[in-house]
């Protein structure tokens, strides 16, 4: 009991000086690296990550995982659905919605269906990401109303992951991609581009180690004139798991190509495998959220205050709600 007491003491302590850190650096000015293109896709995906201040990358163990780290879909045993909405500010909403199957070799013979659904083929998962707002006035040069206007951001993402062998005894290394369709809308005009992500994920006994790789081939966009390139991005998130894996905590550290490092923390305690309550931080907003969890249904919740460094007030807080149902026994 006395060496749980002082691992529990070191990592609050860890986690308070980061976060102390964080503060003394000032991390609110990588706000004004903003307006990349793509940006839509650094919201997040999962009510459960969102509340754990956007630390997935290194955890990567549901349906989410077709965003933040494509690797992880290796460990799914069960095929899974999972659905995010979040009402924003100024009439802006936010949805995600994912679905994964893992594959197995197939076999008519009962005595050799248990060793079958061991021998996996890996796992598949589409993802679908939307942010939108509307009810913009738009006027000429003259100033005349020309009614109201739009703009909406999506990505369709196919997903795959799968473990490969590794030498490491009591380990595993997986490894994933996607591929991604994302369209931009402005008022009518439209276009859609491609690109590819890919990511590892690897454990050693209670530490789990992840690495995504976004827009590896970029997507490019055209509107009238303007062409977007999306950036490439690198996250490495670790995940370590405390007291019998009731307590999870996470850390991300993500660089984007013409912006300043970020850093995620989140944290989960989760009670009787059934109600998980979580926090986190970085250096745009401050969380909290909890989830239930009951045989196949999970339930989420998260709640988000902006410009936690800062301290502006305009954009507040926003309330983000997730639901996932995983299929089989």
């Amino acid at each position: 009991m006395k060496y749980k007491f002082l691992l529990t003491i070191l990592a609050l302590q860890l986690y308070s000086f980061t976060a102390l850190q964080l503060y003394a650096v000032d991390l609110g000015f990588a706000r004004e690296d903003g307006g990349q293109p793509g940006a839509f896709l650094s919201y997040g995906a999962g009510a459960r990550s969102l509340s754990m201040g956007k630390t997935f990358v290194g955890i990567a163990d549901d349906a989410s995982a077709t965003y933040w780290n494509p690797a992880g879909l290796a460990t799914l045993e069960k095929p899974e659905i999972t659905a995010l909405y979040a009402s924003l500010y100024e009439k802006t909403g936010y949805s995600f919605a994912a679905g994964v199957l893992p594959l197995k070799l197939a076999t008519s013979d009962p005595a050799t269906e248990a060793s079958a659904g061991r021998q996996r083929l890996g796992t598949v998962g589409l993802a679908i990401v939307n942010l939108s707002s509307r009810g913009f006035q738009l006027r000429d040069e003259y100033n005349y109303e020309l009614g109201e206007g739009g703009v909406s951001e999506s990505a369709a993402i196919l997903s795959y992951g799968t473990k490969i062998p590794f030498v490491v005894r009591g380990s595993w290394l997986a490894v994933g991609a996607n591929l991604k369709a994302v369209n931009q809308n402005v008022n009518g005009k439209s276009d859609t581009g491609y690109g590819i992500d890919v990511g590892a994920l690897t454990t050693y006994q209670k530490l789990t180690i992840g690495l995504s790789i976004q827009n590896i081939i970029a997507s490019t966009l055209t509107l009238v004139e303007e062409t977007d390139t999306y950036p490439l991005a690198a996250t490495l998130g670790f995940s370590y798991k405390f007291f019998n894996d009731s307590l999870l905590t996470a850390i991300d550290l993500n660089k984007t190509q013409n912006r300043q490092l970020k850093v995620h923390l989140g944290t989960e305690y989760t009670l009787a495998q059934l109600f998980s309550i979580r926090a986190g931080l970085d250096e745009t907003e401050a969380t909290l959220g909890m989830g239930v969890k009951w045989q196949n249904y999970s339930l989420d919740y998260a709640f988000a205050y902006h410009d936690a460094w800062k301290g502006y007030e305009d954009l507040g807080m926003s309330h983000r709600f997730g639901l996932t149902v995983r299929f089989g026994k």
